[in-house]
């Protein structure tokens, strides 16, 4: 039988997933910032979901206070005390081009704060969860860290490496070849590869192509 530790660990990672999910709608919009979702949770209500946000853009407001709003707007401003937010993201600490979600967190008395991982970068590392806490916030990190990892690996790169996360496209014959010796060439790769080349441009801030390509 399962018991309420396991259930409750089952019930961070469904919502974790939908902050994935929810992030995933922010992706080719947000850089340099990274893709994040928030979901905002009532458990006293049987997990009631009062107010859910993403990232939207670079400049605009971050997914913690998309959510807030979202749950304000649903009529649930008297509820955030009681509720739950889960995000995939440690929230920020620091002004940038929004202030800091930590502090509006703390504004509207959210009490429980679940994140699936640190955030790399140096200027928030632990520096947001720490303010919760000594606000009074109970924090959990690392729900669906491997996932959530990889679900911002290109931020993660540029912010621990200062590299671009470059992805290459070769689209061969079985020996080797992509024209023929005159020059000439046909496509070689399938609908379906082409589909996926396609959608995987516009999530990168950059694609390099050959001019018969453009």
């Amino acid at each position: 039988m399962e018991n309420l530790h396991q259930k409750s660990l089952n019930k961070d990672e469904e919502f974790i997933r939908l902050c994935f999910f929810l992030a995933k709608k922010g992706l080719g919009y947000t850089s340099p910032n990274p893709i994040v979702g928030a979901v905002l949770v009532v458990p006293r209500l049987n997990n009631k979901i009062i107010g859910q946000g993403y990232h939207t853009a670079y400049g605009k407001p971050h997914a913690e206070v998309e959510a807030i709003n979202d749950a304000v707007k649903n009529g649930y401003k008297n509820l955030l005390k009681e509720a739950v937010l889960y995000v995939n993201l440690e929230p920020c600490c620091h002004y940038g081009k929004t202030p800091p979600c930590v502090d509006k967190i703390i504004e509207v008395g959210i009490k429980k704060v679940v994140c699936s991982m640190y955030d790399v970068n140096p200027i928030v590392r632990k520096k947001g969860i720490r303010k919760l806490v000594d606000a009074g916030v109970d924090c959990k990190v690392g729900v669906l860290e491997k996932e959530a990892r990889e679900l911002n690996k290109f931020y993660i790169k540029w912010m621990t490496k200062k590299l671009p996360y470059v992805t290459i496209k070769v689209a061969c014959s079985l020996d080797g070849k992509i024209a023929t010796y005159t020059g000439d060439s046909k496509w070689i790769s399938s609908k379906e590869s082409r589909n996926y080349v396609h959608k995987l441009r516009t999530i990168y801030d950059a694609v390099l192509v050959g001019i018969n390509t453009v």
